[in-house]
């Protein structure tokens, strides 16, 4: 299924950097790009891969080859941003609210990020209040099933494409697959256990 058919949900890094805890250099997801919140559930997300990554100053010298365990990481971070954007829409349903209005909120503060004259900080604020505690979780892988199909190398686009199949209480069930350029580099199954808490959560003010 192309990206072009689901919702549309540009989101850069430092939104991305709100929703779960990952920093440089081991934050793998650069940007969103699609969202679909009817079942099966699904997000697309990129990472651009440039030559001056930490990890190529010894994977390898003089060959900028990158890791596929990075690239499983990538995908297991676009599953956890697929879960947080299905549980901030829960959470606000719950609320009372229309869970569109969670991805209006959050195109409206990816204006304020870009300098947009047209960010509204109020609907930022009225949406993160009540759903504070999505803030203290995460998922963690329990098993993958990859297969690697092709290498990657710097100067490259991944771009994912993850699909939640199966939920049972905390245990959650991907389709993965990332892609270089349209040709599909790795694919699989991933399970997950969503909901541990974190020690200390950062919530923006």
């Amino acid at each position: 299924m192309k990206n072009e058919i689901a919702g549309k949900l540009e989101l850069g890094s430092n939104v991305i950097e709100l929703l779960i805890p990952h920093r440089s250099p081991f934050l793998l997801v650069d940007g969103i790009e699609s969202f679909q919140s009817d079942a099966p559930c699904r997000l697309w997300a990129r990472k651009q891969i440039s030559a001056n990554e930490e990890i190529f100053r010894g994977h390898f010298p003089n060959l900028h080859l990158w890791p596929g365990v990075y690239t499983q990481e990538g995908l297991g971070q676009t599953c956890n941003l697929l879960c947080v954007l299905r549980g901030f829409q829960k959470g606000w349903a719950e609320q009372g609210g229309d869970p569109e209005d969670v991805l209006k909120a959050l195109r409206n503060l990816e204006l304020g990020y870009r300098l947009h004259p047209g960010f509204r900080p109020e609907m930022v604020e009225k949406l993160w209040a009540p759903l504070q505690d999505l803030h203290a979780k995460l998922g963690v892988a329990s098993a993958a099933e990859i297969k690697f199909l092709q290498p990657v190398f710097a100067g490259q686009r991944l771009d994912y494409h993850v699909c939640l199949t199966h939920e049972f209480d905390n245990q959650l069930r991907f389709e993965i697959e990332a892609r270089v350029a349209e040709k599909t580099v790795a694919q699989g199954v991933l399970s997950s256990v969503w909901g541990l808490r974190l020690p200390t959560s950062e919530v923006p003010k």
